[in-house]
């Protein structure tokens, strides 16, 4: 459904302003449906969530330390990949070490 609103030439021009003024080279109507939009609260605006606003939104909980992004590791950072990797990778499984700790049977 679909309805007109009526403005006055004072409240038009101040809207054309302001369009102008957001820098998004906008109509007036199309400013004015976004202003609009953005006083929706959240749970009256429905849309998907993509992958990218899942990602950042975890980012800003701290769930993840970093935003990824899908440029080719550097030299010094693959480096340091594979030294952790190392680190962590050294010593007895722990499924060894569980064994040797029941002692014999």
């Amino acid at each position: 459904m679909a309805y007109q609103i009526s403005l006055n030439d004072q409240d038009y021009e101040i809207l054309v302003a302001e369009a102008a003024r957001s820098g998004s080279g906008k109509q007036p109507e199309e400013f004015l449906h976004d202003i609009i939009q953005r006083l929706q609260s959240p749970s009256q605006v429905r849309h998907p969530t993509t992958l990218r606003e899942l990602v950042e939104k975890q980012y800003r909980e701290g769930k993840i330390s970093h935003i990824p992004t899908r440029e080719a590791l550097t030299e010094e950072e693959r480096e340091a990949l594979e030294q952790s990797a190392q680190w962590f990778a050294g010593g007895k499984p722990l499924s060894e070490m569980i064994i040797e700790d029941r002692g014999p049977y």
